[in-house]
């Protein structure tokens, strides 16, 4: 790995807040590019993992971003992200990052808010959420959606072509939000329907596997499809002792897209309709089970 300072207009030290299901193998992709990389997460056993490809580890995100001349964020929810962002803004300005990059999923308007508190800390701020599969995840092939300044973007794009094979500057902050919470109405959606439409086959006789094969050749095709008929089959959801989707997070997705959908005054029923089953699943104790762990809700609701 170099450890050669950034040159004008180019990213040297890259830090890594947050190794969950998303961001862990995010890291791993930006390590194995061979950038030099520090990382913080609060389970050492996330960041040991980090360290057996050559990342640094820092024991906290201000220590992260002094190592760092980019910083990227990928954490669960609003309120862990706030908090990393307010430490480390509130550092001294020789231990701030010159960029923050916030890959998580929150509305534009909190991106937004974030992007001012580190123009106050004379930060760059962009959002670039991420979408993808565990597969993509791991190959380092997610789309990747950003919004923000273009040449801090430009500055930032090797990282990204090292975590993404699809990679969209869409404007201003905010706009990455606006097309991860859209994609995430959109597949969150699809899937509740998508387990109903296969389940529906099956109660009434029809092989899974079967049904697979004709509806991807019918108007009802989409990637959901061949997942759903594949998990139904394996059952590997039910194996995971730490989730790559934790199905909480699809209740709040949904709820993100509904709020924002409100905001700017438009109806979206069927979005609506699909937060019920998360949530019922996620009340009947599946909060932390995969997202796949509503085929389980489901069928059991229909008996």
């Amino acid at each position: 790995m170099s450890d050669a300072p950034a040159a004008a207009g180019r990213i040297g030290r890259v830090g890594w807040v947050g190794l969950g299901g998303m961001g862990a193998p995010m890291a791993a992709n930006v390590a194995r590019a061979g950038f030099d990389l520090t990382v913080c997460d609060l389970r050492p056993e996330a960041t040991e993992r980090l360290r057996a490809l050559g990342a640094a580890v820092a024991d906290s995100a201000v220590a992260t971003a002094a190592a760092a001349d980019v910083l990227f964020v990928s954490l669960p929810e609003k309120r862990v992200s706030e908090a990393v962002a307010a430490e480390v803004f509130g550092a001294p300005a020789a231990d701030r990052p010159q960029i923050y990059v916030e890959l998580s999923t929150l509305l534009p308007a909190t991106m937004q808010a974030l992007a001012a508190q580190a123009e106050a800390a004379g930060v760059a701020f962009l959002d670039v959420p991420v979408s993808g599969s565990v597969r993509a995840r791991n190959e380092g092939t997610l789309a990747v959606m950003a919004g923000g300044d273009e040449a801090a973007f430009e500055r930032i794009r090797p990282v990204l072509d090292a975590i993404g094979a699809n990679v969209y500057r869409l404007g201003p902050v905010g706009s990455g939000s606006v097309a991860k919470i859209a994609n995430n109405l959109i597949g969150l959606t699809t899937l509740v329907t998508t387990m109903e439409g296969l389940l529906l086959g099956v109660r009434n006789g029809l092989d899974m596997d079967r049904l697979r094969d004709v509806v991807m050749t019918a108007s009802g095709a989409c990637p959901a499809v061949l997942g759903v008929a594949h998990q139904y089959r394996t059952r590997r959801y039910r194996e995971s002792v730490t989730p790559q989707a934790a199905l909480r997070l699809a209740v709040k997705d949904l709820e993100l897209a509904i709020e924002l959908a409100a905001s700017v005054g438009l109806s979206v029923r069927t979005a609506a309709a699909a937060l019920e089953s998360w949530r019922e699943a996620s009340d009947a104790g599946l909060s932390e089970a995969e997202l796949f762990g509503l085929l389980d809700h489901l069928e059991a609701a229909g008996r």
